[in-house]
C-alpha cells in the first residue's frame, strides 16, 4: 500500500480504512473522500491506484452491528436469488471488536446516477426504466417471509474471507452461507435521536398488529426515557406536557390498531412479508452511460426490511402523482406504465395489483407509526384523531366538527391530514409558508416528503362537505 490523499482532515480511521481496502483487494489506495454521513453510518469513496473505486459504509460508534449485518445479508440475498443488479461486496465485518467497527466495502457502481438525467430523458426511455423497476418489485413480492424485520445471517455471520488477488474483481463469494433469517428491524426510527441505546422491541414481528403495538410502545418508552435531572423548571414542564401528549397518542394508536381492518388474518393474501423496495430513490439507481434505459446497479440497501405485501407494493415517491406538482402529467403517465407492466406479467387479477390499488386505514396507520410522537406530537395526535373519526362505517361527523376547528393548530393539521392525497399530510403541515422572494419553500424541507396512500371514506367526505371543510 502506498500513501494516499484524503479530503477528510484529521479522520483517525482513514489510514485504517485504506489498509483494510488494500488488504482485501491487494491493490494500492490512491485517495479517500467522505461522501455521506447520517446518524447510523459514514460513507467513503476509496479511489484505487489502478483507476477503480470502492465505497465503504462504516457504522457509527453508537450503532449496533445489525445495521451493517442486515445490509450485507440483504445484498447477498438479492445477488443469489433475484435478477436485481447490485454492487459486488469486497469485504465486510460485523464484529464490534474490529478496529474499524462494523463495516461493508463494495464496488463503486459504474454508470450515471438516474436522478441526474431521468427528467431529461425522452418519454419512451423513462417508460422503459419504470418497467424494469416494476419487474424488480414484482420479483421481490414473490420472495415471501414469515415476519416483519430485516434480513440477517443464520445462525451468525461468518467472518469476511480475504479476497485473493485473482478474485478481487468479482468480489467475495458466500458458497457455504445458509439462507438469511429475519432478525430485528434495521429501521432508522428505532435507532436515531439517541434511541440506539434504548432496550426497545425491534422484532422480528410475526404479525402487522404486533409490529404496530411495538411502534406504540417504542414512542412511549422513548418519551419516558428523556432525562430531566438538573433541567430547568420550564424545560421539565414542557417535557411533562410532551410526555402526556405521547401517552394520549399511544392510547389512540392502540385503539386504531384494534379497529383497523385489513391487518394479518383480515387479508391473508396480502399478509405475507417481502423485501420492501418502494422507498427506492432515483439517486440509488445507476444506468448505463451508453444506453440510459438499462439499469446497471442499485445501491443503498442499508435499513432495508421485510413488510406485508400491502405495505411493500406502493409506487416509489418519485412516481406518485400529485396535482400540486408541475410534472403531475408525467407521473400519471409513468404510474400507468408501471401498472400496465404488472398486468402484462401477471394479468389484471394479480394480487400485486390489488395491493397497489389499496388505499385504506392501514396505510395511514403505517405512516403515523414512522413518526416521532414526542417531536411531532402536535401533528401525530390530530392525525390519529382524524383517522379514528373517519373509519369506514364508523364516521363521527359531530366529532369531526369539533376536531376540525380552523382556529386551532390541531384543527388545521387535521384538515390537511384528511383532505390531502398524493403527498404526505404531516410534511405539508410542517412546511413553512412560501417565501415572498423565492415563491417556494426552503429546499431542505424536500427531504421530509413521503407519499400517502390513505383516502377519506366517501361518507366522511360527505360529512366534511356539509361542514364546508
Amino acid at each position: 500500500m502506498v500513501s494516499f490523499q484524503s479530503s477528510v482532515a484529521g479522520h483517525e480511521n482513514l489510514d485504517l480504512l485504506g489498509k483494510t481496502v488494500s488488504g482485501a483487494l491487494h491493490k494500492d489506495v490512491k485517495a479517500i473522500d467522505a461522501v455521506g454521513r447520517d446518524e447510523l453510518s459514514k460513507t467513503f469513496s476509496v479511489a484505487l491506484a489502478d483507476g477503480s473505486a470502492v465505497l465503504a459504509h462504516i457504522a457509527n460508534s453508537n450503532v449496533p452491528p445489525v445495521i451493517i449485518e442486515s445490509e450485507v445479508a440483504t445484498m447477498k440475498f438479492l445477488a443469489e436469488r433475484t435478477s436485481i443488479p447490485i454492487p459486488r461486496i469486497v469485504s465486510y465485518e460485523v464484529n464490534t471488536a474490529h478496529p474499524l467497527g462494523p463495516h461493508i466495502i463494495f464496488e463503486k457502481p459504474q454508470g450515471l446516477k438516474l436522478d441526474t438525467i431521468f427528467h431529461d430523458l425522452p418519454p419512451e426511455s423513462q417508460d422503459a426504466l419504470v418497467v424494469q423497476l416494476a419487474k424488480y418489485m414484482l420479483e421481490l413480492a414473490h420472495h415471501t417471509f414469515s415476519a416483519i424485520g430485516s434480513l440477517l445471517f443464520e445462525p451468525s455471520p461468518p467472518p469476511s474471507p480475504p479476497a485473493a488477488a485473482s478474485d478481487a474483481p468479482s468480489g467475495i463469494s458466500f458458497p457455504s452461507l445458509k439462507p438469511p433469517r429475519i432478525g430485528p428491524l434495521a429501521d432508522p426510527i428505532f435507532y436515531v435521536d439517541g434511541r440506539a441505546s434504548l432496550p426497545l422491541d425491534r422484532g422480528p414481528f410475526p404479525t402487522a398488529r404486533a409490529y404496530f403495538h411495538a411502534c406504540a410502545q417504542r414512542e412511549l418508552d422513548c418519551a419516558r426515557a428523556m432525562f430531566t435531572q438538573g433541567a430547568s423548571a420550564e424545560y421539565q414542564r414542557d417535557l411533562e406536557g410532551g410526555q402526556l401528549q405521547v401517552e394520549r397518542s399511544v392510547g389512540l394508536m392502540s385503539d386504531l390498531i384494534a379497529r383497523c381492518a385489513g391487518l394479518d388474518e383480515d387479508d391473508e393474501a396480502l399478509a405475507p412479508c417481502a423485501i420492501d423496495l418502494h422507498g427506492l430513490a432515483l439517486k440509488s439507481v445507476f444506468v448505463s452511460e451508453t444506453d440510459p434505459t438499462q439499469i446497471v446497479s442499485i445501491v443503498d440497501w442499508q435499513c432495508t426490511s421485510t413488510r406485508p405485501l400491502w405495505r411493500c407494493v406502493r409506487l416509489p415517491h418519485w412516481l406518485t402523482p400529485s396535482l400540486s406538482e408541475e410534472d403531475a402529467e408525467t407521473k400519471l403517465r409513468l404510474a400507468h406504465r408501471f401498472r400496465q407492466s404488472i398486468i402484462d406479467c401477471e394479468g389484471p387479477d394479480s394480487a400485486f395489483l390489488r395491493a397497489l390499488d389499496s388505499e385504506d386505514t392501514r396505510h395511514a396507520l403505517d405512516e403515523v407509526a414512522e413518526y416521532n410522537a414526542f417531536r411531532d406530537g402536535f401533528l401525530v395526535l390530530p392525525t390519529l384523531e382524524s383517522i379514528l373519526a373517519t373509519l369506514p362505517g364508523e364516521e363521527d361527523v359531530d366529532g369531526l366538527q369539533q376536531m376540525l376547528d380552523p382556529k386551532t393548530l390541531s384543527g388545521r393539521a387535521a384538515r390537511i391530514s384528511l383532505m390531502t392525497q398524493g403527498s404526505n399530510s404531516l410534511f405539508l403541515a410542517m412546511s413553512p409558508p412560501t417565501s415572498p422572494v423565492l415563491d417556494k419553500a426552503p429546499i431542505n424541507y424536500v427531504a421530509f416528503r413521503r407519499p400517502t396512500r390513505y383516502s377519506l371514506p366517501s361518507k366522511a367526505r360527505e360529512g366534511l362537505n356539509a361542514l364546508n371543510v
